[in-house]
């Protein structure tokens, strides 16, 4: 195989790069979305389906002509900018891709996904130091990026592997393992930037990979070593046999012959015991790569359990802590209608009494004290009108508690939801006229909040802070709220709008922000 074939990732292969990948790039909740916006204004959304549509029937020359045309009125859109350099790449139009993902590193330097795909259509025409620089830059825009970083070690790998060059010179046959760099599909945009410190995961996950290019590198110059020295003993071997055959054949007499014979199986010996020791030194370099790969592997499957291990005892922890709140919740809630009742029992009581001594006092004093008694039973009338209206007042304060109850429930068992990746629950807590983002339909909003749901491999919400504010079935919570996944952490004030709907609070608003 020629040296630059072996440089070469072909343009069409890029296809099955990008369906490999789809999973990987599925469109980030809505919280994200919040948080990062890409500066360009968004063509409409119909366009950009009719787009998506051609490009998956692979019509990508009409997918073009049709991204061109929207871009002419949104011409600083980024994700259309990103979706042509998509099409370019897909027709093999690499120079021209290039260019469209340059210009859009340029425009926009905060989004990583860009420079990721310059890294794949570099790599692919065997331009890896190029390849290596673009995806350096993805990572300082967001250290915990997992595509970029899965690449980065790839490409590493790659720049090792041509420790083998001049052995392929030698051997030609030899294997070298090609990259398999992922393309991105879709712009999602910088979530965590240079702001959100880096995740121990994420640094991990970078230390491992460049770990595990720095063990490739090792073993393959190993290789290429005991490759060579093979290749040069076997050619040493080769020229003194060629040697001694042509003393042979001028041989004259038969003493030169005996001598010729000799020298050729001294040759012989010498020779085996020199591709002896090369292929004792091969199996040893061999040897020695299998091992330290091994302990890599071990090592690496050893901070997998520490880190599950660690995500278990959080989990555990944060589920105590919410037992905990519901209990005491439950007994603020007792102790307060014990209260009234208690409020309520000594007024009547009170009452009671009063009006028996009133009555003995108005017989006692008969009609001269008629006028007097008259009088004080209009002030006692005054005094029972106004302690019905404090246990009124009591009362209505009891049934607001209740409500704030109620609504906190209602939060904490949304978020339980959310956690859970209980879509059908997590659905069930908004109402049936929640006004979704962007004007979507119910039905869409609701098919997407289930995709990106259970896309995640796990999810973690929990709620801290909470206030509510209730206006007669209207219910306004503003509270912190710290979302957790296998790809980002985010720590966030938000607000929810509660509409009481029956006997349930159901979501009827949400907006970011206090």
């Amino acid at each position: 195989m020629a040296p630059e074939s072996q440089e070469q990732t072909p343009i069409h292969g890029l296809r099955d790069l990008i369906s490999k990948t789809a999973h990987k790039t599925a469109v980030m909740s809505s919280l994200v979305a919040a948080l990062f916006a890409v500066p360009a204004s968004l063509a409409h959304a119909s366009e950009m389906s009719d787009i998506n549509k051609l490009m998956r029937a692979g019509q990508y020359a009409e997918a073009l002509t049709k991204t061109d045309a929207v871009l002419a009125k949104h011409p600083r859109d980024a994700q259309l900018r990103f979706t042509k350099g998509l099409i370019l790449a897909e027709q093999n139009r690499s120079a021209e891709a290039i260019a469209v993902f340059t210009k859009l590193t340029e425009d926009f330097p905060d989004l990583p996904e860009p420079y990721n795909n310059l890294a794949v259509l570099y790599a692919a025409d065997g331009q890896y130091d190029k390849a290596r620089a673009a995806l350096d830059m993805a990572m300082r825009t967001n250290p915990t990026y997992a595509t970029a970083l899965e690449n980065l070690g790839d490409v590493y790998a790659k720049l090792a592997s041509q420790a083998y060059d001049k052995a392929l010179q030698i051997d030609p046959g030899a294997n070298v393992p090609q990259p398999k760099l992922t393309l991105l599909r879709s712009l999602n945009g910088n979530t965590t930037g240079g702001t959100v410190p880096r995740l121990a995961s994420a640094a991990a996950a970078q230390r491992d990979a460049k770990a595990k290019a720095e063990a490739s590198a090792a073993e393959q110059q190993q290789r290429a070593k005991a490759l060579a020295a093979e290749k040069l003993a076997q050619q040493a071997a080769a020229d003194k046999a060629e040697a001694e055959k042509n003393a042979i054949s001028k041989a004259t007499s038969e003493k030169e012959k005996a001598a010729a014979d000799k020298a050729a199986a001294e040759k012989a010996a010498a020779d085996k015991a020199a591709a002896d020791k090369a292929a004792a030194e091969k199996a040893a370099a061999d040897k020695a790569a299998a091992e330290k790969a091994r302990a890599e592997k071990a090592r690496a499957e050893q901070l997998a359990a520490e880190q599950a291990r660690a995500q278990k005892a959080a989990a555990e922890k944060a589920a105590a802590e919410q037992k905990q709140k519901e209990l005491l919740a439950q007994k603020d809630k007792e102790q307060a209608e014990k209260l009234a009742r208690e409020q309520a029992a000594r007024a009547e009581k009170e009452k009671a009494a009063q009006a028996a001594a009133d009555k003995a006092k108005a017989d006692k004093l008969a009609a001269a004290e008629k006028a007097k008694a008259d009088k004080l039973a209009a002030a006692e009338k005054a005094k029972a009108d106004k302690a019905r209206a404090d246990k009124e007042k009591a009362k209505e304060q009891a049934s607001a508690e209740q409500d704030k109850t109620a609504v906190l429930a209602a939060l904490n068992g949304w978020a339980k939801a959310w956690s859970d990746k209980d879509v059908r629950g997590y659905l069930g807590h908004y109402a049936s006229d929640f006004d979704t983002p962007k004007g979507a339909s119910r039905k869409e909003w609701a098919e997407e909040r289930r995709a990106r749901i259970e896309d995640k491999g796990r999810i973690s919400v929990k709620v801290s802070n909470a206030t509510v504010s209730i206006n007669g079935n209207t219910a306004t919570v503003r509270y912190r709220q710290i979302y957790n996944s296998d790809r980002l952490t985010v720590d966030s004030r938000k607000t929810l709008i509660f509409v009481k709907q029956g006997n349930r609070w159901l979501i009827k608003q949400e907006r970011s922000g206090g």
